[in-house]
């Protein structure tokens, strides 16, 4: 008995993580070649329709009040005169001219260095508030979206350096005691009436209506304008297998704009600017204006 006992006592005291040399684990890396399925390209916003979306009736919201926003980089020299403008942000092309005439006529106190009058860059922007009084759809062209390439927003953004605005004497904005400040400004574009193309794509539910949009090529000034008159619009709805189905179209057209009151007499001075040694307003303080 006393060796019955003994036996499975000693067993149990062995340790049982012990390993024998034919036993020893090795992690070794094993590549193992997997190939990935081919994902063919695909539009999200193309659907399998026999016909696009039509057009029926766009009617334009008149009468809107809008507030356009502008920056523009502004070199003035050590008289306080402007004597270069850069737009950054422009609300429509079509008013680019007069902006740019409206900031070169602004009358400024120059940039001191170290006490004296020091000729610098300024980033600068304004909001002119105003009407669009009326408007309307000069053309528009439904096509379907492409089945396999999805579509590509017009890219915007600063323009490149001009190496004659870069080769300006200018004083770094660090070295400034202060920056050029404006002594008064006035724009008024009251009464124009242009014209701006547009490219966007619309959802049309089954029941000719515009539920959803994605802007591909418009500019700010005419984007809130449109988006609003969109919901107005009516559309013969893209024909399916079944009947009437809901289908994203693209939009191809021009609008037609006319403004009313847009004006703006308050110039302030702004931290960012997209061109080199656009000067930056001091941290305390209100910022700058006519």
């Amino acid at each position: 008995m006393r060796r019955l006992v003994v036996l499975p006592l000693l067993l149990a005291a062995m340790p049982t993580a012990a390993q024998k040399p034919w036993e020893m684990r090795v992690d070794l890396p094993v590549t193992v070649p997997i190939e990935l399925p081919a994902v063919p390209p695909l539009n999200p916003f193309a659907a399998p329709v026999s016909a696009p979306p039509a057009v029926a009736a766009t009617p334009m919201l008149a009468k809107l009040a809008t507030r356009m926003h502008v920056e523009a980089a502004m070199y003035v020299d050590r008289a306080g005169a402007c004597r270069r403008v850069v737009l950054l942000a422009s609300p429509l092309p079509a008013l680019a001219g007069e902006l740019s005439a409206a900031l070169q006529e602004t009358a400024f106190s120059a940039g001191l260095s170290r006490g004296a009058p020091a000729p610098a860059w300024l980033a600068v922007a304004f909001d002119l508030a105003g009407r669009i009084r009326e408007g309307r759809v000069v053309r528009v062209a439904p096509s379907l979206p492409h089945p396999t390439s999805p579509p590509v927003p017009e890219a915007c953004g600063p323009p490149p350096v001009d190496a004659r605005d870069a080769a300006l004497p200018a004083t770094p904005a660090e070295q400034l005691d202060a920056p050029p400040r404006p002594a008064r400004f006035r724009a008024s574009l009251s009464g124009r009436t242009l014209r701006q193309g547009f490219r966007l794509l619309a959802e049309v539910t089954a029941e000719g209506r515009c539920a959803r949009v994605v802007f591909l090529s418009c500019p700010d000034g005419a984007r809130d304008w449109l988006l609003r008159s969109l919901s107005g619009w009516t559309f013969r709805p893209a024909a399916g297998a079944a009947g009437p189905v809901t289908a994203w179209v693209q939009l191809d057209g021009e609008l037609e704009m006319e403004l009313s009151g847009l004006s703006a007499d308050r110039l302030r001075a702004t931290r960012a600017g997209g061109y080199p040694g656009a000067a930056a307003p001091p941290a305390a303080g209100p910022p700058p204006a006519a």
